[in-house]
């Protein structure tokens, strides 16, 4: 908690500890809201912020998650309307309670999305702050929210990136189906060029298919070229498919692209909505007919394997 420029919370915030010590939430609770709306309506946000940050976390090691979650979803509210900027403090300060908020809050996806939601509507991330996608992404995964997890992790920093691949690993694992590898392949794979991240591409799927040879042995041959590097497996054609995709988004080569397509006839057909995606993001190639490519496969990605 930052040192509040009003020398009166330190006294009221003695008050309300010694309620909250006491057991008397209710009365501690109706204190709060009544000090920090006073805060807010004289737009003395610091001291706002301050005051019920100081409440979560109080009630929260008091276990009393329901008022520390009610506290964190008011939090937010000051936070957009002061205008809170999404940097490192502000983004500290809510991953500090998002730790401390238990599995099981019934509350705990709202207060996820109304932190992201701030960070993007206040911040310079198109799709919001990505350690605080990391943080999220592993709360709602230790909350067992894994599809909800997943749009998280796929958005945050290096640390979910290998998180997100051994989500897909302990996915394709719990199918019980080895030749389904490639579905789970391609999930991290057009998941990352979604959203134009090849960097992340190409390091998830490198990770994913180690894990792969170290667990399963399968035969393959490890080709290098440069920066590139192609496992050829002989009995999973469509890892090779994928692979050379992801090699030929990186050269935005539309030729070898269109040519991929024609040698690997049945997985262009499989991933045709991708494909029609990435031809025009990555290619240049147009449609004949436009169409919402994105939503498209946004929401097939979103929808479960």
């Amino acid at each position: 908690m930052t040192h509040s420029m009003d020398p009166k919370l330190d006294k009221i915030m003695t008050r309300f500890n010694a309620k909250v010590d006491g057991g008397h939430y209710y009365e501690a609770q109706q204190t709060l809201r009544t000090v920090a709306n006073r805060y807010v309506r004289g737009k003395k946000w610091p001291e706002a912020i301050d005051f019920i940050t100081h409440g979560i976390h109080s009630f929260l090691e008091a276990g009393q998650m329901v008022l520390g979650a009610d506290l964190t979803m008011y939090l937010l509210e000051v936070y957009n309307m002061s205008g809170a900027k999404c940097n490192e403090g502000n983004v500290a300060r809510l991953v500090q309670i998002l730790v401390g908020l238990d599995a099981e809050e019934p509350s705990l996806k709202v207060i996820c999305t109304g932190m992201n939601n701030w960070s993007i509507n206040n911040g310079t991330y198109k799709f919001g702050d990505p350690y605080l996608h990391c943080v999220i992404g592993k709360r709602l995964l230790e909350a067992g929210y894994v599809y909800d997890a997943e749009r998280y992790l796929l958005l945050g920093t290096q640390d979910t990136m290998i998180k997100y691949s051994e989500l897909m690993w302990d996915w394709y694992v719990q199918s019980g189906d080895d030749k389904a590898v490639g579905s789970f392949l391609s999930r991290l794979i057009f998941s990352y060029l979604s959203i134009y991240n090849i960097k992340y591409a190409l390091e998830s799927s490198r990770s994913f298919l180690e894990t792969f040879i170290k667990n399963k042995n399968p035969k393959f041959e490890k080709f290098e070229k440069k920066h590139a590097t192609v496992y050829f497996f002989p009995d999973y054609s469509e890892l090779n498919f994928l692979q050379v995709l992801l090699i030929a988004c990186q050269t935005g080569n539309a030729e070898y692209f269109t040519s991929l397509k024609a040698q690997y006839a049945e997985y262009a057909e499989s991933y045709k909505q991708e494909l029609a995606f990435l031809a025009i993001e990555y290619f240049n190639i147009r449609p004949q007919k436009p169409v919402n490519l994105l939503q498209d496969m946004m929401a097939g990605f979103f929808n479960g394997v």
